[in-house]
């Protein structure tokens, strides 16, 4: 059964430029992995919004996101810090559509 992962940041003004630039390699990384089915990468209309970028990603079936997280979460959170950025993903199942 699909999912959703919902990825929310929060990325200091000093530092959003190279966090955009960043994430286009991650999002080449990423969009390789077995299980990874589609994304949106969403920019808050509100400057001064907590949550100023938001990843919206569907994969395959939870087990293949896990696989693909532990490759990538140790320099992404690395990467995240020297950035101050706090992150912050969930995964999600459709609940009902409207």
């Amino acid at each position: 059964m699909p999912v959703t992962l919902i990825n929310v940041f929060s990325v200091p003004a000093a530092t959003e430029t190279e966090f955009v630039q960043w994430w286009q390699d991650v999002k080449a990384h990423i969009t390789t992995q077995p299980g990874f089915m589609s994304g949106t990468f969403h920019k808050s209309l509100k400057p001064d919004s907590r949550f100023n970028y938001i990843n919206v990603a569907i994969w395959e079936n939870e087990t293949l996101y896990w696989k693909a997280y532990e490759k990538s979460v140790t320099p992404m959170k690395e990467k995240l810090g020297a950035l101050g950025v706090d992150m912050t993903p969930a995964l999600y199942h459709v609940a009902f559509e409207y």
